[in-house]
C-alpha cells in the first residue's frame, strides 16, 4: 500500500491568510502612527514678539528657538509685521481696507516641533518658560486638539492590538485543526515507527522540518500580499508614500515570517505528540 502524503497546501494557505490579516492590522497601526507624526510635525507654533523688539533681539530669539532640541530646525521662520500684513492682505483681497494692518500686527517666529514632544504638559511647561522672556508676548499653537487626536489614535491602536491578539488565538485553533487533518492520514505510520523503537525526536524531526518550511512559505505569501496591498494603495493614494516607514515595515515583515514559522512548528509538534501518545485502538 502506497504511503499517502499529507496535503499541506490547506495548512499553508490558512496560516498565510491569518498572517495577512495580522499584517493588515499592524500596517494600519503603523500608518496611523505615521499620520499622527506627520500631522503634529506640521502644526504651526507662533512665537509673538513684543513691539519694542529690535533686529538684534529678534536674532537672539530666533537662535534660541532654533537651538531647542525638540524644534525642527529647518521649520524656523521669522515673519515681520510687514510680511504678516502682506500675507493677510493677499488672502483677504483688499489692501486698502486693511492698510493699517502693519500697525496692528506683531513680529512672529513660526516653527514646528517633533511629534514626540507634542504633548500638552510638555508644551505647557515650555510655554511658561518662554513667556518669562521680556521680548516674548505670547506662544500660540495653530491647532489645540492635536493632543486629543493623538489620544484617540492611541486608543484605536490598543483596540487594534486587542483584535490582533484575539485573531492569533483563533488562528492557532484553526491552524492546529488544519494541520491535524492533514497529518491524520499518516497517524498509523507515526505509530508504527514508535512501535519499532524509534524515538519521539526521530519520528517528529521530518514533520517539524516540514512545518518550519510550510510556516516560511505562509509568511512569504502573507508578506507578498501586503507588499501588493501597499503598492495598490500608493497607486490610488500617492500621499501614502509620505507615511511610509521602511524600518517599521521591515519589523512587520520579519515578525510575520517568524510568527508563521512558530505557529506551524508549534501546531505540528502538538499534533505529532498527540498521535504518539494515543493508543492503537484510538487511531481508528
Amino acid at each position: 500500500m502506497a504511503r499517502k502524503r499529507p496535503n499541506y497546501l490547506s495548512a499553508i494557505l490558512s496560516v498565510a491568510l491569518v498572517l495577512f490579516i495580522l499584517g493588515f492590522f499592524a500596517l494600519f497601526a503603523l500608518y496611523a502612527r505615521q499620520l499622527t507624526k506627520l500631522f503634529t510635525e506640521r502644526v504651526d507654533l507662533w512665537l509673538e514678539l513684543r513691539e519694542e523688539a529690535n533686529s538684534d533681539d529678534v536674532a537672539r530669539v530666533v537662535q534660541y528657538v532654533r537651538s531647542r532640541p525638540f524644534v525642527l530646525e529647518e521649520s524656523v521662520q521669522y515673519i515681520s509685521r510687514e510680511q504678516s500684513a502682506t500675507m493677510m492682505q493677499r488672502e483677504l483681497g483688499d489692501e486698502y481696507v486693511f492698510k493699517d494692518l502693519p500697525v496692528m500686527m506683531r513680529d512672529v517666529v513660526r516653527f514646528h516641533v517633533e511629534s514626540s514632544y507634542f504633548q500638552d504638559d510638555s508644551l505647557r511647561a515650555w510655554r511658561e518658560e518662554v513667556r518669562q522672556d521680556s521680548l516674548v508676548q505670547e506662544l500660540y499653537i495653530e491647532v489645540a486638539e492635536v493632543g486629543n487626536m493623538a489620544k484617540n489614535l492611541e486608543i484605536l491602536g490598543w483596540i487594534t492590538l486587542g483584535l490582533g491578539l484575539l485573531l492569533i488565538f483563533a488562528a492557532v485553533a484553526l491552524i492546529h485543526n488544519t494541520i491535524r487533518l492533514d497529518l491524520f492520514a499518516n497517524r498509523f505510520i507515526v505509530k508504527n515507527q514508535q512501535l519499532v523503537g524509534a524515538s519521539w525526536s526521530f519520528i517528529s524531526r521530518p514533520y517539524l522540518r516540514r512545518g518550519i518550511r510550510n510556516g516560511l512559505w505562509s509568511g512569504l505569501l502573507a508578506v507578498n500580499g501586503l507588499i501588493g496591498l501597499i503598492w495598490a494603495g500608493q497607486k490610488l493614494l500617492p500621499e501614502l508614500v509620505l507615511l511610509e516607514d521602511l524600518n517599521g515595515l521591515l519589523v512587520i515583515f520579519v515578525s510575520l515570517l517568524l510568527l508563521g514559522i512558530l505557529i506551524s512548528w508549534m501546531s505540528t509538534r502538538m499534533v505529532i505528540g498527540k498521535f504518539l501518545r494515543m493508543r492503537i485502538d484510538d487511531l481508528y
